[in-house]
């Protein structure tokens, strides 16, 4: 049976409070007054408009920190911080209240209708203008498509069973109550968006400016969204078939299809635009010791571990101050500190001298111990998380440090100095939040191999090639030193996979998702949990395995404010009783 709910107010929809510059820049808007709607499309301008509108709403302060909390705070890359507030605390104890309010999906949705609205009024401006043409018009629709889909695939990762936002809402006369749908019919329908999107956007490397390239949606973002798809409808149809996976195998070949595809499109797309600004490059080789290109794949290196003359900290390019990196970056939210800054990484994160609602948990931030992640090699170690001011606690670095200096001296090395990220003082950011860079595709590759385990086409050690890659990066010193610090195969293939993504992609709003989808594929939540409770919790593991032994708990509950408008339509998440929600603290 389906059930609906109105999803938000159309008053808010009927209006639109953003123009762009006279430079038609998307990443630059301006608020200006109020248009309405059957007024609005006259002209090139309006579309565009529009257009920046929808990727603002992927840049607004609900929106990334809903990234951070949904994808972070239950996981065990992050523990309790500084005066972390009761709803986050109770999120991050295992206590969700549907009157939570990270809850809401409701900036989520708004986003969803942009996309709509553009796609239904934006054909009429073609007899309107001269000056937009069809090719326009197949470039935005692909973008809007891919936006669109992007939101509903964050809500089904996120709430499970979904509404699916088909058709724009502009007024009060159209049906406001939508389907929910159980989260195989949604990824099929975010599914159907993607392939359309993939023949429509800009091809990769097309733009002419970096921050086109990487803050607008194009061929290889919609293949990565494509492929991490994939993954998640392999997951939830081996829950649903409670099968060993083998029924999945067709889901992941498509993932690593598409996994290829944009690692090969990214070496020739770097090829193409160093050519073009006559820039050297390194040239892909072997996997010798001291060779900058790491395996052939399209990754920054430490140069100077490498052999190199310079010393700069490969992931400064990712998360420091400029950031839309040439080689891994693949879809950046783009933001602006004067114009569309956010406060998400700043308050969750910590910046300067402000402490963090998040801290990482020992697991990141320890060296070199039994229960650490990383080996003393590992310069992710340094890259990714600082010493605190108090003794075993940890601050994250990714998105809040700019510059790691390291010293190669001893070994193994060890960081000398962080660069702290450019704030305003009101605390606000121009941070661009990563959706996808080439390490985490690689990775999504590696897991689908692994999963697949098709041993007539070596998908273990392809796999195992693909983490090599990720994990020489970042341990130049065991490449140099005969890999004496070397990775191993002994706990198996799947493991390995799950431990690098963890180790390459924490605190990027990844985690949690990945362990659901691990959960999934288990059937049940013990084996993620017993792993996941004794990592992060150091009182109370008992009690934070009880409130997460149903694999439902794993899922957001849909917000109370959303069931009382729904009259009566909308169905809560069956696992939340909010009766027995404070239970068991």
């Amino acid at each position: 049976m389906k059930h609906s709910f109105k999803i938000f107010s159309i008053a808010a929809v009927v209006t639109m409070a953003l123009m762009m510059s006279g430079c038609q820049d998307f990443l630059t808007i301006y608020p200006t007054d109020k248009v309405v709607l059957e007024n609005y499309w006259k002209n090139k301008n309006d579309v565009e408009t529009m257009v920046a509108n929808s990727y603002r709403k992927l840049a607004e302060n609900d929106f990334i920190t809903r990234l951070l909390v949904w994808g972070e705070l239950r996981s065990d890359d992050v523990c309790e911080g500084s005066n972390l507030g009761t709803e986050l605390k109770y999120i991050n104890d295992a206590n969700l209240l549907p009157t939570n309010s990270y809850c809401s999906w409701e900036i989520f949705y708004s986003a969803i209708n942009n996309c709509n609205i553009v796609m239904k009024f934006a054909p009429t401006v073609l007899e309107e203008d001269p000056d937009f043409t069809q090719g326009d018009m197949d470039v935005i629709r692909g973008e809007m498509l891919a936006i669109r889909a992007l939101c509903h695939f964050y809500l089904v990762r996120t709430f499970r069973d979904i509404p699916l936002l088909k058709e724009a809402m502009v007024d009060d006369t159209q049906d406001l109550f939508q389907d929910q749908v159980p989260p195989l019919e949604a990824l099929d329908f975010i599914l159907e968006d993607l392939y359309e999107a993939e023949g429509l956007v800009m091809t990769s490397g097309a733009y002419a400016d970096l921050n086109y390239n990487k803050g607008r949606i194009t061929a290889d973002a919609v293949r990565a969204m494509i492929a991490d798809v994939m993954l998640w409808k392999a997951a939830f149809t081996q829950y649903k078939n409670k099968s060993d996976g083998s029924d999945c195998y067709e889901y992941y070949t498509t993932c690593i299809n598409y996994c290829e595809r944009i690692i090969n499109d990214r070496n020739n797309y770097i090829e193409e635009y160093e050519k073009k600004n006559n820039n050297g490059r390194v040239t892909s080789g072997g996997e010798g010791a001291g060779n900058p290109s790491v395996i052939g794949y399209p990754l920054n290196t430490y140069p100077q571990m490498m052999g190199m003359s310079s010393d700069t900290d490969p992931y400064s390019s990712l998360f420091g101050e400029d950031q839309n990196d040439l080689k891994e970056s693949i879809f950046e939210i783009q933001g602006h500190i004067n114009n569309n800054p956010h406060y998400a990484t700043n308050q969750l994160y910590g910046y300067q001298n402000n402490a963090a609602l998040f801290n990482a948990t020992s697991l990141l931030g320890g060296q070199g111990t039994d229960i650490n992640l990383y080996k003393k090699t590992d310069l992710r170690r340094y890259s990714y998380t600082k010493e605190g001011g108090e003794e075993d606690v940890y601050n994250v670095a990714k998105y809040t440090q700019t510059n790691v200096n390291y010293t190669t001296t001893s070994n193994p090395p060890y960081k000398t100095s962080y660069t702290p990220r450019q704030t305003n003082s009101d605390g606000s950011s121009s941070t661009n939040w990563i959706v996808y860079r080439i390490t985490d595709v690689m990775l999504m590759e590696a897991e689908a191999l692994a999963l697949r385990n098709d041993t007539t086409l070596g998908d273990e050690a392809k796999a195992f090639k693909l983490v090599k890659a990720t994990y020489y990066r970042s341990n130049p010193p065991a490449v140099k030193v005969a890999r004496a610090d070397s990775i191993n195969l002994n706990n198996g293939i799947v493991p390995l996979v799950r431990d690098e993504r963890q180790r390459e992609l924490c605190f990027e709003g990844k985690r949690w998702y990945d362990l659901v989808r691990w959960a999934l594929r288990d059937g049940n939540t013990t084996s993620m949990l017993n792993e996941l409770v004794s990592r992060k919790y150091e009182t109370n593991q008992n009690a934070v395995k009880s409130k997460m032994a149903n694999i439902d708990k794993l899922f957001f509950p849909i917000s109370e404010s959303q069931i009382k408008t729904s009259n009566g339509h909308l169905k809560q998440n069956p696992s939340y009783n909010t009766e027995d929600v404070y239970q068991k603290n």
